[in-house]
Order: structure tokens, then sequence, then C-alpha cells
């Protein structure tokens, strides 16, 4: 292997063991929250263990080595809010690049500089179980009008067996702040873990199961040319 492929390799390496590290952890601090509230095999519970998805974060606080908490009203103290890339350029539908600001509502900052947040759907809907509207594109990744539609975009009704949702970010601002690379998140149905296997996420089942990254693309947020 040539040395820019030798240091490719190795960057690679190092950003899946810190993303199955960041999956582990977090995974390991809702369950043992489970177990120590007796609901194991129950999700539903712990998604719904305060009143706002920063007091579900904060209810981790004693199974994770956390330095810092915060909301999104002080969100500065812990290191302010930032854009995460997609794992390629996609249009949102309007005409720019998609990004993911997941990571700025709520945010927990542990001491190895990893970012977690959750959000919680069981919250939200009172259920886990819900259904959402999804709009459609066209094959130029615009939304198509329709103004008999709940949101003025063709689309259709889709149903979600999601309780909520963890992201992390392995390495907090260093970057490359991308999904798939040092961005990943998770879902949790009812009764587990759902490792979610969608790029949109990072494809931890991928990760998981190759010890490789899904492939990215380098792009600059803005417009969609």
């Amino acid at each position: 292997m040539t040395l820019p492929n030798l240091i490719a390799d190795y960057r690679q390496k190092q950003f899946v063991t810190a993303a199955k590290k960041s999956y582990s952890t977090a995974l390991n601090a809702v369950n043992r929250w489970n177990a120590d509230n007796g609901t194991i095999g129950d999700y539903f519970y712990f998604f719904t263990a305060g009143t706002s998805d920063y007091e579900i974060l904060k209810s981790l606080s004693k199974y994770l080595n956390i330095v810092q908490i915060c909301d999104s009203s002080n969100i500065d103290s812990c290191g302010g809010k930032y854009t995460v890339k997609q794992y390629k350029k996609l249009n949102d539908g309007s005409g720019n690049t998609r990004q993911n600001s997941h990571m700025n509502a709520c945010r927990a900052v542990l001491a190895d500089g990893t970012f977690i947040t959750i959000t919680s759907e069981a919250l939200r809907y009172g259920s886990c179980s819900k259904q959402f509207w999804s709009n459609e594109k066209d094959e130029n990744g615009y939304f198509i009008p329709d103004p008999s539609s709940p949101t003025g975009h063709k689309g259709s009704y889709h149903t979600s067996n999601a309780c909520g949702w963890i992201y992390f970010d392995t390495n907090g601002l260093k970057g490359p702040n991308q999904v798939g690379i040092d961005n990943f998140g998770f879902g949790f149905g009812p009764t587990g873990d759902m490792s979610y296997s969608d790029n949109l996420y990072g494809n931890l089942n991928y990760v998981l199961a190759t010890d490789k990254l899904i492939k990215t693309e380098n792009y600059t947020p803005g417009k969609y040319e």
C-alpha cells in the first residue's frame, strides 16, 4: 500500500474503533438504567423518564463519565452549536445541502471528548408507535408541490415504532463532523436496540459487522448544485 492509502486506512480504523466504543458506552448506559429501574426489555420507560430530552439524558449521568451536560439554552457551555454534514451531498428538498442539527438540542460531553444526545419519540407522541408524513422528491431531490397534502408537498404517511434515538459524535467538535465517520445515530424500539441500518444515520449495523465505515463524500455545505 502507498503511504496515503496507509494513512487513510489507519484513520478509518481509528474512527471505526471510536464508533464502536461510543455505541457500546451509550447502549450499556441505557441498559444499566433499565436494570436499575426494573424495566429490562421495555425501552418506553427510559424514553419517558423525564419531561424533556435533556432530563432523559441527565438520567444517564450516573452511568456515563460526563464532564458537562447542557440543554439548548446553555449549549455554549458544551462547545456551542455546530452542523453535521450528511454522509454525502444530498438535496434537502428545497435546494440546499442536507445537514443535521440533532446534536444541538441537548448534549452530554464525556471525559474522552465524545458528544451524546437523545431524542425521545415516546415523549413527544405518548407512544413508541406513530404515523408520520414523508415528502416525496423528484429525480433531482426537490420536494414535489401538492397543495392538498398536510405539508404542501406530495408524499405519504408511514409508521414508525421508534421510542427514541441516541446520537453521538466520537470526537466532539474536532471534525470532520460527518455522518458515517464520526457521527452516528441508532434507535430503540419498545423491546430493544434497533441498530439503525441506514446510511443517513451512519449505518452502525454495517460498521459493527465489517469493521469498516460506509462510503462518504466530502462536500461543501450550502446550495445544492
